[in-house]
C-alpha cells in the first residue's frame, strides 16, 4: 500500500498492517468523530511506541523526492517524503530511492507486480510507485499539430481510436501506433480523396477541406478533379457495376466512390470536310466513319463508342496512285488519274488501311525529311512509298563491267524509268525501283562482257540502249524503262587508267584536228557561199535593171513612135496637099531629108555645149580637098 508522507504528519498503514517497534506520525482522519478517551489512548500508546522506536532502530529522513521501500517480514511497503521514518529489527531490507519526475511530454507505463495490471503515469508529475510497482523506459506522448493525425490500437480489447491534431496524446497501457503521426489529406476546391474501410466500403471526399479517416478507414492519395474545358470529354467506369459514362465539358469532375477513369482528358475531334474519325462500338465490332455528312463539328463518342482513330482527307494527285488494304486483304486502287484534272480527294473507308511499300533509294528517310538529296549511285536504303507517282522517275547508278578483253570498268549513268500499271507492279515487286536498278546492272554487264574496250569506247551509247531492248523484265512488273545512260566511264585498274588516258587523249587530240580542220573548211565554205550568194544578186540586179531599161526605153520609144507617126502623118497631109509634091514618096524622102539635117544640126549643138572634141574625117563632111592635082 503507498503511503504518502507530508510535512504535517507521518502516514503509516492501517493498524492491522503496523508492524510492532515502529513509530511514525500519523495524519489524524475523523478527529471530529474521536472521543477524546481513545485519542488520549492513542497517544499514549504512540508516545510508547515511539519510545520504544528510538531506543531499538534508526532515524531516516526523507526529502520531498524520497522514497522508502520497506521490506517486512511478510509485507513489504513504501513510504514517501518528506518526512521522517525508523528503521526497526523487525524490517528486512530497507531502500531508499528517489520518485520519478515526468515532464510534460513524458509518460510511464507502470506495472502492478502482483496482479500484472498496467497503468499510465503522464506528466507532469513527481511520480511515487507502490511498493509492488515497476515502471517501464520513459516515453513521449504524441504531439499532433494542425492537420495531423494518430490512430491507436488497444491490444486487448481490440478497440482503434483516432486522435487528431492540435492535441497532444498520451496512449493507454495497451495501445500502440504502428503508423505513428499520419498527415491528413488537406484538400482546395477541385480535389478529393478515396477512404476506404476495412469492410470495403468506400466514400469519397471533396474539398475544400481537412480530410481525417476514420477508425477503420485508409486514407487514400489525393486527386486532382478532372476539369474539362468546351470540346473536351472523358470515360468513367464503374468497379462495382461496369457501366460506364462519358462526361462533356465544360465542368468539374470528380469520380463517384466505385469509379475509375478509363480514359485521361481527351479533346473532341472537329469533324468537317478535311477530317473525320473512325469510331468501332464495342457491343457488336462494327466500325464506322463519322464523317461532316453526318455530324459536323466537335464529335463526343457515345457510352460504347471507341475512337480508332482521326482520319484526315487524303489528295492524289493526278499522277499518283494510292493503295488500300483491309484485314482480309482486299485491296483497293485510287487512281488520281480517273477523276478530273484536279485528281482525287477521300476518306479512307472503315477497316481500310493505305498500304505503305518500302522502295529502294540511294537516299536515307533522313535526309528525305530534312530536304536533302544526295543523289548516291546506289539504292542502299529503303524509304517508305505511300502514294505511287507514275510519272517518269530517275535514278543514278554506277557499276561495275568488264569488257571482252578483260578491262574492268566502272560507269556512271542515269536510268530513266515508269511505273505503267500498279496492280501489276503491286502484285508482281514490293520494290519496283530496286529491281529496275539491279537488272539494268545484270543487262549492262552482259553486254559490255561481249565487247572489246575499243568497240565500247566507240558505242557505249548504243550498247547501253541495246542492253534494255525488248526486255520483258520490266512490263512483267508493270514498269517501263525508258533510258539507260551512260555519262561517265573509267578504269578500275590504275594501270588501265593510264592506257585508257593516252587512248582518249589521241582520240582526243584527232577529234580536235578534225574539228579544226572542219571549222576552216566551214569558213572557205561559208565565204564561197557567200560569193555565190552576192554574184546571183548581182546578176538578178544585172537581170532587173535591163528589163526595167527595156520597159522604160519601149515606153519612151512607142512615145516617140507615136509622136513621130502624127508628125510624119501630118507632114505627108501638108505636103500632098502642094502643087510641088506631086506623090506621097516624094513627100516622104522629103520628110527623111528634113530629119536628117534636124538631127545633125542638134548633135552638133550638144557637141558645142559639152567639152567633147569633135574628130571629122572628109569622108564625114564630104569634103575634097584640090592640092594641085591631086584630089584628096
Amino acid at each position: 500500500m503507498e503511503i504518502i508522507n507530508q510535512p504535517e504528519a507521518v502516514l503509516l498503514n492501517n493498524e492491522s498492517e503496523r508492524p510492532q517497534g515502529y513509530f511514525g506520525r500519523a495524519a489524524p482522519r475523523g478527529l471530529a468523530n474521536i472521543s477524546a478517551k481513545r485519542l488520549l489512548c492513542g497517544a499514549l500508546v504512540s508516545l510508547v511506541l515511539i519510545l520504544i522506536l528510538l531506543s531499538a532502530g534508526r532515524v531516516i529522513f526523507l526529502q520531498p523526492d524520497d522514497q522508502l521501500v520497506v521490506q517486512g517480514l511478510s509485507n513489504k511497503w513504501v513510504v514517501n517524503g518528506p518526512g521522517l521514518a525508523m528503521s526497526t529489527p523487525i524490517m528486512t531490507s530497507v531502500e531508499k530511492k528517489k520518485a520519478i519526475k515526468i515532464d510534460q511530454l513524458a509518460f510511464y507505463v507502470v506495472r502492478d507486480t502482483l496482479t500484472a495490471k498496467l497503468r499510465v503515469e503522464a506528466g507532469p508529475q513527481l511520480l511515487f510507485l507502490g511498493a509492488f510497482d515497476e515502471a517501464s523506459e520513459e516515453m513521449q506522448k504524441f504531439v499532433l499539430t494542425h492537420g495531423e493525425y494518430l490512430r491507436l490500437l488497444d491490444t486487448v480489447t481490440g478497440q482503434v481510436r483516432v486522435e487528431v491534431g492540435p492535441s497532444t496524446v498520451t496512449p493507454g497501457p495497451y495501445e500502440k501506433s504502428d503508423e505513428g503521426k499520419q498527415s491528413g489529406a488537406s484538400l482546395t476546391k477541385n480535389e478529393w480523396v478515396k477512404l476506404t474501410d476495412k469492410s470495403g466500403e468506400m466514400r469519397i471526399v471533396k474539398g475544400p477541406g481537412l480530410v481525417f479517416p476514420r477508425e477503420t478507414e485508409a486514407l487514400g492519395e489525393k486527386q486532382q478533379a478532372y476539369k474539362l474545358e468546351r470540346d473536351q470529354w472523358m470515360k468513367l467506369v464503374d468497379e462495382a457495376t461496369g457501366k460506364v459514362r462519358v462526361a462533356v465539358g465544360e465542368q468539374i469532375v470528380v469520380p463517384e466512390a466505385t469509379e475509375r477513369a478509363s480514359t485521361t482528358v481527351q479533346e473532341a475531334i472537329k469533324v468537317d470536310d478535311e477530317t473525320a474519325v473512325l469510331v468501332q462500338n464495342k457491343k457488336d465490332g462494327q466500325q464506322r466513319l463519322v464523317t461532316a455528312s453526318d455530324s459536323r463539328g466537335p464529335f463526343f463518342p457515345s457510352t460504347y463508342d471507341e475512337i480508332l482513330e482521326k482520319r484526315s482527307l487524303i489528295r492524289i494527285e493526278p499522277h499518283e496512285v494510292a493503295i488500300a488494304a483491309d484485314e482480309n486483304n482486299h485491296i483497293m486502287y485510287f487512281d488520281g488519274s480517273s477523276g478530273d484534272s484536279k485528281g482525287l480527294a477521300f476518306f479512307l473507308p472503315p477497316y481500310y488501311q493505305l498500304v505503305t511499300m518500302m522502295w529502294g533509294s540511294g537516299t536515307s528517310q533522313e535526309d528525305l525529311d530534312s530536304g536533302i538529296v544526295r543523289n548516291a549511285k546506289e539504292v542502299k536504303y529503303k524509304v517508305p512509298v505511300t502514294k505511287i507517282d507514275t510519272r517518269k522517275q530517275y535514278a543514278f547508278f554506277e557499276y561495275k563491267v568488264r569488257t571482252s578483253d578483260k578491262v574492268e570498268l566502272v560507269l556512271e549513268g542515269t536510268i530513266v524509268w515508269q511505273v505503267l500499271d500498279v496492280p501489276t507492279m503491286f502484285s508482281q515487286t514490293s520494290d519496283p525501283k530496286g529491281d529496275v536498278w539491279y537488272h539494268a546492272r545484270q543487262r549492262l554487264v552482259q553486254a559490255v562482257s561481249r565487247v572489246t574496250l575499243e568497240n565500247f569506247m566507240d558505242d557505249f551509247s548504243s550498247l547501253a540502249s541495246k542492253a534494255i531492248h525488248d526486255d520483258p523484265f520490266y512490263e512483267e512488273r508493270g514498269v517501263k524503262l525508258h533510258e539507260l545512260s551512260v555519262i561517265r566511264y573509267e578504269c578500275a585498274n590504275p594501270s588501265d587508267a593510264q592506257v585508257l588516258e593516252q587512248i582518249i587523249a589521241e582520240t582526243t587530240k584527232r577529234m580536235n584536228q578534225l574539228a579544226s580542220q572542219n571549222s576552216k573548211n566551214d569558213v572557205e565554205k561559208a565565204s564561197m557561199e557567200g560569193d555565190i550568194a552576192r554574184e546571183q544578186q548581182r546578176t538578178e540586179l544585172l537581170r532587173l535593171k535591163a528589163a526595167n531599161d527595156k520597159v522604160s526605153a519601149t515606153s519612151a520609144g512607142e512615145a516617140e513612135g507615136a509622136r513621130l507617126a502624127a508628125s510624119v502623118t501630118k507632114f505627108v497631109q501638108d505636103l500632098s496637099d502642094h502643087e510641088a509634091i506631086p506623090n506621097a514618096s516624094m513627100a516622104v524622102e522629103l520628110l527623111k531629108f528634113y530629119e536628117e539635117q534636124r538631127t545633125a544640126t542638134t548633135q552638133t549643138r550638144d557637141l558645142s555645149n559639152g567639152k567633147a572634141q569633135l574628130y571629122l574625117t572628109p569622108k564625114d563632111l564630104n569634103l575634097k580637098m584640090v592640092m594641085g592635082r591631086t584630089e584628096l
